[in-house]
């Protein structure tokens, strides 16, 4: 019950940290986009724009004069950037200088001894760790299973996780969730992808070392007391409070199940509609998907920014012209505000429509396919069925806990970076064609 309440707490801080990611993240209006299996930006260069990047291995060696977003499976700053840095990736290592917020989800996070984070930290994932000598600036705030705070922190340091050891200094609260023996494995499961750098061992509950120095007060919630060295300096109090008790009710097996058949047949239908009439469209997003399954899930992490942006670009240019308007011409005030609502009503009508049904048959086609040639060839050019196939394994997987609700996810993103490489190939596509019309 006790692993319950904790994970339940962690779980929720998490969701709205990733909510918080993808809708709140700093609006951009000019970039630089750069992708590939290997991305490094030389220790000479200047970006003197924002820098959006997607890729295996990425490397910033130099300077980006505004935000960096970065998608990847290693992603490394040994170089500075004077905006945001909003990473996404197995592995985030922080090797020089982020002037503004880090925002990162990853499994892994470490700060470097010679890192150095000009404002808020928010990050999300298995693993973070500040290593001696590295700073933060402002606020650090981190969901996940452990946590290793040996560099300072400039003011409070909230979140939820397993496992937190605090060596170094805070300059004012710490406000936590912690959890009870047993919660959180001593070693890195075996059934994760090991991360390409080392993972610090840590014991779960809060460990305060003799070398902390807390400017404030230290609260926290847990089943257990924890381990505060008698040496540790706390400015302020110490409060325990009891984790509230989070009442769970087992799912009602027939209505999932139900839920989930109504859900493939839905896929089904939406699936056979766009092998009628958008053949080619489907195929060739399943086509990118499968040649470039890295990049397309970065590109969907871009795309998620990307609508929030165009969203919030509408109601901002909605309010300017409507209180232009009133001032002006008070009778364009109704046709303005209605032709902006039904902007941003089409954008995310069009975006559930997109999400909810075309990655989940790209991902289903291409996993059907796949399977149908493995069991039998003989079969496997039928479109159709292998779809059927493979959405039905897919419904199958979603059901897991967590494990399904992560596919889910990647498998949105999966789709919506083949729809933005797609896109940005026909466009490149007819900008040629029409240099070649003009010669």
């Amino acid at each position: 019950m006790r692993h319950k309440r904790w994970r339940t707490v962690g779980i929720g801080f998490l969701c709205t940290l990733l909510l918080l990611l993808v809708f709140f993240a700093t609006p951009v209006w000019s970039l630089v986009s750069r992708s590939g299996d290997q991305v490094i930006i030389a220790a000479n260069e200047v970006i003197a724009d924002d820098l959006y990047v997607a890729g295996r291995t990425i490397t910033i060696n130099g300077i980006v004069n505004g935000d960096l977003i970065a998608v990847g499976r290693l992603i490394t700053i040994n170089g500075t950037v004077q905006g945001d840095l909003i990473a996404a990736g197995q592995a985030v290592i922080i090797n020089g200088t982020v002037n503004d917020d880090l925002r990162v989800v990853s499994q892994v996070t470490q700060l470097s001894s010679n890192a150095r984070i000009g404002d808020d930290v928010v990050a999300a994932g298995w693993s973070f760790e500040s290593v001696a000598g590295s700073t933060v600036a402002s606020d650090l705030a981190f969901a996940g299973w452990q946590a290793l705070l040996a560099g300072s922190v400039g003011q409070n340091v909230i979140g939820s996780m397993a496992a937190l050891e605090l060596r170094s200094s805070v300059g004012s609260n710490i406000n936590v969730a912690i959890g009870a023996e047993g919660d959180a494995p001593e070693a890195y499961p075996p059934f994760f992808p090991q991360p390409p750098v080392p993972v610090p061992q840590l014991r779960a509950g809060l460990t305060v070392a003799d070398s902390a120095q807390i400017g404030g007060n230290l609260t926290y919630r847990s089943p257990d007391v924890v381990n505060i060295s008698q040496q540790a300096q706390i400015a302020g109090g110490v409060l325990r409070e009891e984790l509230p008790e989070v009442e769970t009710s087992a799912p009602d097996p027939v209505a999932t199940i139900v839920q989930q058949l109504q859900y493939f047949l839905a896929l089904v239908l939406v699936g056979w509609l766009l092998f009628k009439f958008l053949p080619s469209w489907i195929q060739n997003l399943a086509a990118i998907a499968q040649a470039k399954p890295l990049p397309s899930l970065g590109w969907g992490i871009v795309t998620f920014f990307a609508v929030g942006i165009i969203a919030i670009t509408i109601a901002f240019v909605t309010f300017v012209l409507t209180a232009l308007s009133a001032v002006t011409l008070p009778i364009l005030i109704i046709p303005i505000m209605g032709l902006g609502t039904l902007a941003n009503l089409a954008l995310f009508v069009s975006f559930f429509l997109f999400a909810t049904f075309v990655p989940q048959i790209i991902a289903s086609l291409l996993g059907g396919r796949w399977l149908m040639q493995k069991l039998q060839p003989n079969t496997s050019s039928r479109r159709f069925f292998s779809l059927v196939v493979g959405l039905l394994v897919f419904i199958i997987l979603t059901t897991i806990p967590i494990i399904g609700g992560l596919l889910h996810l990647a498998t949105i993103l999966l789709g919506l970076g083949a729809l933005w490489i797609w896109t940005r190939n026909k466009r490149d596509r007819t900008s040629t064609e029409r240099q070649l019309t003009a010669v």
